[in-house]
């Protein structure tokens, strides 16, 4: 079975109850339905826009190990984080690409996760070392893997561009990228073409009733109205920011937003040469990542309180492209700071009340809604594998393990320039259903091109018959900030 949209519907037609329901077609669920269908489980995922729409393809693209959450105490989750790194490496093929990261320390600078009293010159750099070395404890790295202290004139060779004006020190840390949406779209592909599961996008839930010990799931297929019924066993909801559908949203788990922008720089402009950068200390004490992608570059950081647009549309707006803009001026000797586009994204954080989004956990939680019906909230990018292993064992007594993805070349190899071969393959077997899922998720070719990729929309566009399509995709290239004006 293809994983394309039209066999996706004709197999949910087909049958009428499951033994796992997953709402959510984001990182987490995407797994969830790939861990659960190899392991026989009749299982369905059902995801209300596209698939990676949401915090899973509007991440910084990393899955490290969070150096920045020791001073917080959270060993136990960057423990976590880097143990994952290990199998991850394994399983994900190109999908896990290592990173080296650079860690400047700058006087009067300090490094804003660092505890007020740790940022006072005599002190930061050691600290930061030292947080670095117990880095390399808890993911039991191995001499080669292990940070390395640089002086000025090193950090200069390989970051030219970087300013050496205060520059103290430096060190340098693996981590690790991978590209979001990608890995998303690929683990569903595994999950459908390989082990029979059903992933549907722009399928909304409306209703869940509870029926004795089983639930009946009424959906409704957003692109032309049509009303689906079944009945599912057990449900996952990995909805991220959204609350739970019908009568359940009363039972939805309480979240904190936190948002993240993102600029996107053609080529190389900061001489970063393949590496990234850790920059220290923003203006209101966050920290900012530049990073490689693709042959561009990616600059952004996350933690802010506010966003623009909606929940589904998060776009950077002026102030956070402007902000970003101005930190890269502060640590780079660059006049002019040129960008092809920008993205914005909110992930959901453990509600407290008490502290900023800078401060809450990373880690995740469960929320039991009802039998046999739970919730996930909350977790990082790297930890996605053992989120959905421990929401699938929270219901099943039984073991589940993500075995090696196939596809991965395939799915890194579509181009991001428009392709007939490449969108036949997307129809095909990344369950394409609207031109914006081409062009910002299975390939980058808005984000990589000017003006959202406007030049090749009228070619995507003809491929698709659905009715005022060019508006729809005109108008979610606008609501990303991609279009300066709509059709």
């Amino acid at each position: 079975m293809n994983f394309s949209r039209p066999e996706q519907l004709q197999e949910l037609e087909s049958k009428s109850e499951f033994d796992l329901l997953i709402i959510g077609g984001g990182i987490v669920g995407s797994a969830a339905l790939e861990m659960a269908a190899s392991s026989g489980l009749s299982s369905v995922l059902l995801e209300k826009n596209d698939f990676a729409s949401g915090a899973s393809g509007r991440s910084t693209k990393l899955l490290h190990g969070g150096i920045r959450y020791l001073p917080q105490l959270q060993f136990g989750l960057v423990r976590e984080s880097l143990q994952e790194q290990k199998i991850l490496i394994k399983l994900l093929g190109g999908l896990y690409k290592p990173l080296k990261l650079l860690a400047p320390i700058y006087k009067d600078d300090g490094f804003s996760d660092l505890p007020k009293i740790l940022q006072y010159n005599f002190i930061s750099s050691f600290a930061f070392k030292l947080g670095l070395t117990l880095y390399d404890l808890l993911g039991s790295r191995t001499k080669k893997q292990r940070h390395i202290n640089f002086d000025k004139s090193k950090t200069k060779e390989m970051f030219p561009l970087l300013k050496q004006e205060k520059l103290k020190r430096s060190f340098i840390f693996q981590d690790a990228q991978t590209d979001d949406a990608k890995l998303v779209v690929t683990l569903l592909r595994n999950a459908v073409e390989i082990n029979n599961a059903i992933a549907i996008n722009y399928m909304e839930i409306t209703d869940i009733k509870k029926q004795s010990s089983k639930y009946q799931i009424t959906a409704i297929n957003k692109l032309n109205g049509n009303k689906h019924m079944f009945i599912a066993n057990n449900i996952i909801a990995a909805t991220g920011v959204h609350a739970l559908p019908g009568d359940y949203s009363i039972k939805s788990s309480h979240i904190k937003f936190s948002g993240g922008a993102h600029l996107i720089l053609k080529d190389d402009p900061l001489k970063i040469n393949g590496n990234g950068i850790l920059l220290p200390k923003t203006e209101d004490n966050r920290i900012m990542f530049v990073l490689p992608w693709f042959g561009n570059t990616i600059v952004g950081t996350t933690d802010t309180e506010t966003f623009s647009g909606t929940l589904d549309r998060p776009y950077a707006n002026n102030d956070d492209k402007e902000y970003i803009i101005r930190h890269i001026k502060k640590y780079f000797n660059v006049d002019n700071v040129e960008y092809i586009s920008s993205w914005s994204g909110i992930r959901a954080l453990i509600d407290n009340q008490l502290t900023s989004s800078k401060n809450v956990s990373r880690g995740h939680f469960f929320n039991n809604v009802d039998e046999r019906f739970i919730q996930i909230s909350g977790g990082k990018l790297t930890g996605f594998r053992l989120i959905a292993k421990e929401s699938l064992e929270l219901l099943f007594s039984d073991n589940f393990e993500l075995t090696p993805l196939n596809f991965v070349d395939e799915v890194l190899n579509l181009s991001n320039n428009f392709n007939e071969n490449d969108l036949k393959k997307c129809f095909e077997h990344y369950c394409v259903a609207k031109p914006t899922d081409y062009i910002l998720r299975r390939t980058h070719i808005s984000w990589f091109n000017n003006s959202g990729g406007k030049d090749e929309l009228s070619k995507i566009i003809e491929n698709f018959d659905i009715d005022g399509i060019e508006v729809d995709t005109s108008d979610e290239l606008y609501d990303e900030g991609l279009l300066n004006e709509t059709y």
